[in-house]
């Protein structure tokens, strides 16, 4: 019973440190090229900047435990896109520099929870090619198509360079309320991010004045039509629980 309860926990954290390895390669490569620090994210393991200072905390939001890091711009420069373009590379690189690494070490060692390393080779595999084969993953590009959006020359680099703006405003503060509303409308003009886009919006109206508007709400519920149930349902979830929080405080 103990040995199996001693597996059951070294195969959750190796899993864990494959999403690590993983958000540690965006964040390291971030670092290197000059950006700033503002969040890594994997598990209950927190890290964020909050008031310009380092703060380590337990990260409470499930959603966040598949890992997630955030770095940023210290100025506008015309390379940032670039700079981006290879921080969305280097996870998957990571990942698979993970997996030969524990491939090697399953192969070369052998004792009683030597399986547990196949695990987290075979998990990093996967991260790699979930990351990489297909264009999207649910409602965002992966990894591979966003690099390849962000090193174009067209609109698609301005429309990415918005969405992770927004996501690590969102990120850091939990919020929408510091996010540039022109980023909101740059991804609402854009066809595969609209619903995202009409979902940001809503919530960014209803955090600065308190109520959706009405015409935003409209073009959001017809969209909903479109979108997988199982992604409409969550979303509302979350206009309803703010909607909620609002009505407590007041």
């Amino acid at each position: 019973m103990v040995i199996k309860i001693i597996e059951m926990s070294s195969i959750i954290i190796m899993l864990f440190v494959v999403l690590g390895v993983h958000e540690l390669g965006h964040l390291i490569t971030g670092l290197i090229q000059g950006f700033r620090f503002e969040l890594f994210v994997v598990g209950p393991l927190g890290i964020k900047r909050e008031n310009n200072r380092i703060k380590v905390y337990l990260n409470k939001n499930i959603a966040h435990y598949g890992g997630l890091a955030a770095t940023i711009p210290r100025n506008d420069n015309p390379k940032n896109s670039k700079i981006l373009a290879n921080i969305c590379l280097a996870g998957p690189i990571a990942s698979i520099i993970l997996a030969v690494i524990l491939g090697a070490l399953y192969f070369s060692l052998n004792f009683q929870f030597s399986k547990i390393i196949l695990i987290g080779a075979l998990a990093s595999i996967g991260i790699f090619l979930v990351t990489t084969i297909p264009s999207k993953t649910g409602l965002f590009f992966t990894d591979r198509k966003r690099y390849q959006r962000l090193t174009s020359e067209g609109p698609e680099r301005d429309v990415e360079l918005a969405v992770l703006r927004i996501l690590g405003n969102y990120a850091k503060d939990d919020s929408y309320m510091n996010v540039n509303p022109n980023d909101i409308e740059t991804i609402i003009a854009d066809e595969h991010y609209k619903f995202f886009g009409l979902f940001s919006k809503l919530t960014y109206q209803f955090e600065t004045n308190g109520h959706f508007d009405l015409e935003t709400q409209n073009e959001f519920d017809e969209i909903s039509k479109t979108m997988p149930k199982s992604l409409v349902k969550t979303t509302n979830i979350h206009l309803k629980k703010i909607t909620k929080q609002s009505s407590v405080q007041n």
